[in-house]
């Protein structure tokens, strides 16, 4: 028979697993969405995405996402000369660029 304390002990060590697998189910689901959303499986309509929207959706910060354009690793579309200019990203690019960085 276990004592009380080691049941406790059991028990936050189960929590704890819980709590790690969901984290790493939630990032996993957030990248197989993009990637569906990136082959238009759940938004056949939307064909791009703002900065905001692949920051948000793929975890990554606006400093990183613009190294990432500086270093031709994501294609993207500059809508205009202005240094302010609107920038948006292929949804399958996007998806593809981060699909493969794992």
């Amino acid at each position: 028979m276990i004592s009380s304390q080691e049941f406790k002990t059991i028990c936050r060590m189960i929590k704890e697993l819980e709590t790690r697998l969901d984290d790493r189910l939630d990032g996993f689901g957030r990248k197989f969405i993009g990637m569906l959303q990136g082959f238009s499986i759940l938004d056949p309509d939307k064909q791009t995405m703002t900065s905001r929207e692949v920051c948000e959706q793929y975890g990554v910060s606006e400093r990183k996402l613009c190294d990432m354009r500086k270093n031709g690793e994501i294609p993207f579309t500059k809508h205009g000369t202005a240094k302010n200019s609107k920038i948006t990203y292929r949804v399958a690019d996007v998806a593809e660029v981060f699909a493969s960085r794992d």
